[in-house]
């Protein structure tokens, strides 16, 4: 992922923006699978494989972490794979999860 992930924070307000954005970005980048589950398991084929698994989904968690505001930051921070940490991000922003009707309140 190289270069700079330049694109507005996720806020309350810009979830369906940042959600296609960000696929975008992850996808074009080759790291969508981290998020969409395709590659959740960790190789357990060496430790070079374990190495790059390690180092991809690390990145993926670090531009998720950086493209939040920091008053969104909870729902991530104890996330231990990307798929996650977006899983938890869309739990709060769908339109009829509990999360999102106790927000409207």
């Amino acid at each position: 992922m190289a270069g700079s992930l330049s694109m507005e924070k996720l806020d309350r307000s810009n979830y369906a923006a940042w959600m296609y954005k960000m696929h975008q970005y992850l996808l074009g980048h080759d790291y969508w699978s981290y998020v969409n589950g395709a590659n959740d398991a960790t190789p357990e084929v060496t430790h070079k494989d374990l190495s790059a698994w390690e180092k991809a989904a690390s990145k993926v968690m670090y531009h998720l972490a950086s493209s939040v505001s920091d008053q969104l930051i909870i729902h991530i921070r104890d996330a231990k794979m990307p798929k996650e940490s977006w899983t938890n991000l869309k739990k709060v922003f769908v339109a009829g999860t509990m999360a999102w009707k106790l927000q409207l309140m």
